[in-house]
């Protein structure tokens, strides 16, 4: 797999489950490419601060733990799309934790080849079991990582994400980094099989 080669942005989507290490390795990639990096749970936390009723109702969602419409979703990726082509020197975009369901990543896809990004598409799914990924978590130890929340969490991304990461997996785009070793290995594993390592 060849990347930056051309002059088109490349586009990289991570995707994993909870305590995979995706925010981690957004933050290694965004430094080691320079690239520009739209965190829907970021965008989402800034629109909750916003004291009128979508700011209130998010709150409550992601409180909960539940998943936000995906209208919502959309809206505040499409602006942060909008600004970004508009970038000169953009290098490339990575969207971290989206799409969380198939027909976002349908959405997701029609945007991206009307901004012409969809030629230097990569998926990285950082993969860790459920088993791991309940421990992680557990040992975080934050209010809402109790054991049923988490549970909760794994089941929406067998159902939700799972197709998702497939409708990529038959356009030949994803990539697969074991997720269950150090942050370093996994950072060399993703750079190793772009080929940039």
């Amino acid at each position: 797999m060849t990347l930056f080669e051309d002059k088109r942005p490349a586009f990289f989507i991570l995707l994993g489950r909870s305590g995979s290490g995706k925010g981690t390795q957004a933050n290694l990639l965004e430094e080691k490419f320079g690239l520009a990096h739209i965190s829907s749970g970021a965008l989402l936390r800034e629109r909750t601060k916003t004291d009128d009723f979508v700011g209130r109702k998010l709150h409550s969602i992601m409180d909960r733990g539940d998943l936000v419409p995906t209208p919502m979703v959309f809206q505040l990726w499409m602006s942060a799309l909008e600004r970004l082509h508009e970038q000169q020197d953009l290098k490339g975009v990575l969207l971290d934790g989206s799409p969380r369901k198939l027909y976002e990543a349908h959405m997701l896809d029609e945007a991206l080849a009307f901004y012409g990004w969809d030629k230097n598409l990569v998926v990285l799914n950082i993969d860790i079991s459920p088993g791991e990924s309940m421990e992680r978590l557990l040992k975080r130890g934050r209010h809402d990582d109790d054991r049923d929340d988490i549970q909760r969490r794994l089941d929406i991304f067998e159902e939700d994400v799972i197709p998702a990461l497939n409708f990529y997996r038959a356009k030949g785009v994803v990539v697969d980094i074991n997720g269950e070793q150090s942050v370093e290995d996994v950072h060399q594993e993703i750079l190793s099989k772009l080929g940039v390592a």
